[in-house]
């Protein structure tokens, strides 16, 4: 699924329409779309506000309301100005709904945002602004069309105030602006909607990353032979004294990600570990027969910041043979590490990326996005960018965004979890690449059921792993 510009969506929705391509038909289909994602969250008889702009992001909105009112619920348009858009207005007007210059939000059950599209540039001008404030403070949920009023849908920078959407229902492509600075703070819940651009279109956009189909991504096959050594061995280094958690729940989230044994080493005594985890203290000659039998390894977790772990990573890492995980305080050391794994993922935040591409800062989220591909490429590594949400930057590929997650997820040890997910797939035969990117599923949507379970407020990265179940039934 491409994600695009807002230059390239108005360049190829232009293109589409030279070449025969109807707006009207596509503005209500839009409008279909949208009113089938407002209906989900409706009850019989509720109520709708529409947010109506001058442009076609309006008439998209008006086309969702002639839908809704046909369907029986009430709905209402805000209108802030007398030559707002007329598209499907008076459509919308025979289908039952009514024209309004001011709103009581206490009446309403949903807001469905269509000021502003994508062709918005600079500031939100001040009687709208008043509105989208007036919207976010009335604790209803708002659902965008097509990118949530205010945000610029290629930069992710928002012109003094933007919506704050519960679900953004996104038309033909994802806009990149959803993605970076402040777009995912302004979006929601995600989803892209096709309205009806022809093939031709399609295969003409240019795209600037990419968001994979979930429903596409597998799990690892069953054999009901099989057993645990050939169900997937990982082979970790890390832990310390002061970090002794890291490691241990990398080695659990591996285990309940499907890996059939897990052997951890470490240079301090991590102490009691659970029962199903192998822990000991490193020893050379240990270490190199669990590298020899095992299918994937992990480096990192908690093995902290002193010379002695340095000193391991610069003398054992470029022996590590099998697909590798890189976490943590290994990717620290890595600009000082010579001979790197040859089939490595590695899972730095931003500021640990900022380390790896030695800059001192990150500065424009695009320049950056850019210079990490750039890195990827000349050192022929995957890297798995952890953030809201994660990109996964692998040579010769778009970047991948994973849209899913919750922001609970930023809690000590999310991404020792993460580690062991992508080192289990990795055990059990997934390419590097795809078991980065299911990984980053897997990851996000045991978040998810850990928020309905203890909300984004109360939940740890233990709770991650005991979410993995249902986050596993999702590809069954």
């Amino acid at each position: 699924m491409k994600v695009v510009s807002s230059e390239e969506m108005a360049r190829v929705e232009k293109w589409a329409r030279d070449h025969g391509g109807e707006a009207v038909v596509w503005m209500q289909e839009a409008g279909r779309q949208v009113a089938l994602a407002a209906k989900e969250r409706l009850k019989k008889g509720s109520s709708v506000a529409l947010l109506i702009g001058k442009g076609n992001n309006g008439g998209d909105a008006f086309a969702a309301g002639m839908f809704l009112a046909t369907w029986g619920y009430r709905v209402q348009a805000l209108v802030l100005w007398k030559d707002c858009t007329k598209k499907f207005r008076s459509e919308f007007e025979q289908a039952g709904g009514e024209i309004v210059h001011a709103m009581d939000w206490s009446k309403v059950d949903l807001i469905v945002d269509g000021f502003l599209g994508t062709g918005f540039r600079g500031q939100v001008e001040a009687s709208m602004g008043e509105a989208i404030r007036s919207a976010n403070e009335s604790g209803r949920p708002i659902l965008a069309v097509d990118i949530p009023s205010g945000l610029n849908g290629t930069t992710g920078e928002i012109g003094g105030v933007a919506i704050r959407a519960t679900e953004t229902v996104a038309l033909g492509f994802a806009k990149i602006g959803c993605f970076i600075r402040s777009g995912w703070n302004c979006v929601g819940q995600f989803r892209v909607a096709d309205f009806g651009l022809p093939k031709e279109a399609v295969e003409e956009t240019r795209a600037v990353a990419s968001i994979p189909n979930l429903r596409d991504l597998k799990l690892p096959p069953i054999v009901r032979t099989r057993h645990k050594y050939q169900r997937g061995f990982v082979a970790g280094f890390g832990g310390s004294k002061a970090l002794r958690g890291a490691v241990k729940l990398t080695g659990l989230a591996a285990l309940h990600t499907g890996a059939g044994i897990v052997k951890m080493f470490s240079l301090e005594d991590v102490g009691e570990t659970a029962d199903e985890l192998i822990c000991q203290v490193w020893e050379e000659e240990s270490w190199q027969e669990a590298n020899g039998k095992a299918q994937a390894v992990f480096v990192g977790p908690g093995m902290g910041r002193e010379a002695e772990a340095k000193l391991w990573l610069q003398t054992h890492l470029k022996g590590i043979s099998k697909p590798c995980v890189l976490d943590a305080d290994a990717l620290y050391f890595l600009p000082e590490v010579k001979g790197w794994p040859k089939q490595a993922i590695l899972t730095p935040h931003r500021g640990e990326m900022v380390r790896l591409l030695q800059m001192k800062e990150m500065g424009d989220e695009e320049v950056f996005l850019s210079t990490c591909q750039q890195f990827v490429e000349k050192h022929r590594v995957i890297v798995v960018l952890k953030g809201a949400p994660t990109f996964i930057l692998a040579p010769g590929e778009l970047p991948a965004i994973v849209p899913r997650g919750d922001p609970g997820m930023a809690t000590a040890g999310s991404g020792d979890v993460l580690t062991g997910i992508i080192a289990a797939l990795l055990a059990q035969g997934k390419p590097l690449y795809e078991a980065a990117v299911l990984g980053v599923a897997l990851h996000a949507l045991s978040g998810e059921a850990a928020a309905r379970a203890k909300t984004s407020h109360g939940y740890t990265a233990s709770d991650l792993i005991e979410s993995l179940p249902q986050a596993l039934k999702f590809f069954l």
